[in-house]
């Protein structure tokens, strides 16, 4: 039986959800005090304290006040109570739950609980958001499109912030336009507003000119994903799609639907397929050369070097041809105070790459084609043109085949996120097999990698030796197998165990987070833990009755 707490109750209880929110993609320390208001009002809500500050008019001021507080701690210890008692007999609350505990499990076995304690810190909304949120009303429909609305104004707002620094180039790299929060996590939180907005287009009765905000607030999200060159983003836009788009088409009954909708499903998996397939064949392949038929000096009398051996093929170009070392040195030395002299000088490299992106030859005369903020890129340590100004799937693209020559010819993934997760999953499966059943303990995590990389002489820095970056590697290696299958049946336990819970919302954001886990070690910082806790427990607990009964929100 929970606790009655009226329409001003209510309304405090949804400005806590609505702050939570708001901070999500902007503010971490604004999520703590959110989470703390929370808190309170679990405590308190219910108390009469006008009734309360009535009470005892006959005692003298000391003992009424003293009274008072008596009798308001036994009404908050009697709302615990009752909001506890409906928590613990709440199946749905207490597998949910067991997230959390199997980290108190781990302390068993752990060692270092100076680490622990923090990791149970950082992790306090996998149990704070389900004790509170199972033990309160759920919302009505219009007070819970009101949450999702401010989330997705938030996320508005973030990658405006983000628009700006894109088109004043006020960045080095793509990840910088995320102002406040990882990019990883403001993706995740694009994804999800996209599919929020195409529910409200299609299901809620809203006027031409919302429905025309909501179209332009999809195009700019998914922009906005391009730009921030999000792989995992368009991954999960583009297979939730595809599993919704099935889903529809195979309940209908006509067969020339489902096979449009089959052959659509697949010319469109093809042209993901054969997409980057293009790019990186054209990196790869740049137009034949006939070294006879080039120039052989520079306008100023230099000979060039045509070097295909020591230099490498980058965005479909030989980086080696029309090389004038000397003559392109000199004229760069006039032009930026970072002077460079020889070949092993930081930034030579960046230098003849970046001339080579804009098509320009290594001498005086490409040096003078370049820009004043063509020069302040190169000084920054940017080594191609395209970095900046057309950041985008194919940019990345060739960023991850410069980061692969590297990591293919010395094995040194350092400079690479995409080759550095290679060396994480390397350390996990290797401190996993060590540790196969119950892991290594909830405190030892960072212990055992570091232990892992001194022993097996990692070529990492020692400031990109970071855990796995994927979250299920990283339950398995602090709790083993056992963990593991802890972990997977708190996380889809809600979904499979009650028709109501498989409805378009929960499965949309479980598909969401369940996917990005593989690339991301997303229950392991402040912001994708609260990410998950937050809408876990708002979709199951919170989302209104009428609409969670009948298995599709309406």
């Amino acid at each position: 039986m929970k606790v009655e707490y009226g329409k001003t109750g209510t309304y405090f209880y949804l400005v806590g959800l609505i702050l939570i929110a708001i901070f999500l993609p902007t503010s971490k320390f604004g999520l703590s005090v959110s989470q703390f208001y929370l808190l309170a009002l679990w405590f308190l809500l219910g108390l009469d304290m006008r009734a309360i500050n009535k009470m005892f008019p006959e005692k003298s001021f000391v003992s009424r006040i003293f009274s008072r507080i008596v009798v308001s701690f036994k009404g908050i210890w009697n709302n615990i109570k009752t909001r506890f008692n409906d928590f613990i007999h709440n199946k749905i609350a207490v597998v949910i739950v067991l997230m959390y505990l199997i980290h108190f499990v781990g302390l068993i076995y752990t060692s270092d609980f100076q680490y622990a304690f923090k990791d149970l810190r950082i992790k306090l909304p996998l149990l704070v958001f389900p004790l509170i949120m199972s033990s309160m009303k759920p919302l009505n429909t219009k007070q819970f499109d009101t949450v999702l609305w401010f989330f997705i104004s938030s996320v508005l707002f973030v990658t405006i912030l983000g628009a700006i620094k894109y088109f004043r180039r006020d960045f080095v790299d793509v990840r910088e336009l995320s102002v406040f929060v990882s990019h990883i996590r403001v993706s995740l939180c694009m994804v999800f507003s996209i599919f929020i907005l195409v529910y409200y287009f299609f299901k809620r009765n809203y006027k031409p000119i919302v429905k025309t905000i909501i179209l332009f607030l999809i195009i700019w999200f998914l922009w906005m994903i391009v730009i921030l060159e999000s792989f995992i983003g368009v991954l999960i836009i583009v297979f939730l799609a595809l599993t919704l788009i099935l889903y529809r088409v195979f309940q209908s009954e006509r067969l020339y639907v489902k096979i449009f909708a089959v052959v659509a499903v697949v010319v469109a998996l093809s042209y993901i397929i054969y997409a980057p397939y293009k790019i990186i064949h054209d990196y790869r392949n740049p137009d034949k050369v006939i070294v006879e038929q080039l120039d052989t000096h520079t306008k100023l009398g230099n000979p060039y070097v045509f070097d295909t051996i020591h230099y490498r093929i980058e965005d479909g170009r030989y980086v080696g041809l029309y090389l004038s070392k000397k003559e392109m040195l000199d004229a760069w030395n006039k032009r930026s105070n970072k002077k460079l002299t020889k070949e092993s000088d930081k930034g030579y490299h960046s230098l003849v790459r970046y001339l080579t992106s804009k098509d320009l030859r290594k001498d005086a005369e490409g040096v003078s084609m370049l820009t004043d903020d063509d020069i302040r890129n190169i000084e920054n340590g940017i080594a191609n043109y395209n970095y900046i100004e057309n950041p985008g799937f194919k940019t990345r693209i060739m960023k991850i085949m410069v980061a692969y020559d590297n990591y293919a010819c010395s094995g040194d993934a350092n400079g690479s996120s995409v080759f550095q997760r290679i060396e994480f999953i390397k350390a996990s499966f290797g401190i996993i097999k060590d540790n196969p059943i119950i892991g290594v303990g909830t405190g030892d995590i960072a212990d055992a990698f570091a232990e892992y990389y001194e022993r097996t002489d990692s070529k990492l820095k020692p400031e990109n030796r970071f855990r796995s970056h994927n979250q299920y590697l990283a339950i398995t290696v602090a709790f083993g197998v056992v963990g593991l299958l802890c972990f997977l049946f708190s996380m889809f336990y809600p979904f499979f165990s009650d028709k109501k819970y498989r409805n378009y919302f929960y499965f949309i954001f479980l598909f969401i987070i369940a996917l990005s886990m593989f690339t991301e070690d997303t229950l392991e910082t402040q912001i994708g833990v609260t990410l998950f806790a937050f809408f876990n427990s708002l979709l199951i607990f919170v989302m209104p009755l009428e609409e969670n009964e009948s298995g599709e929100c309406k």
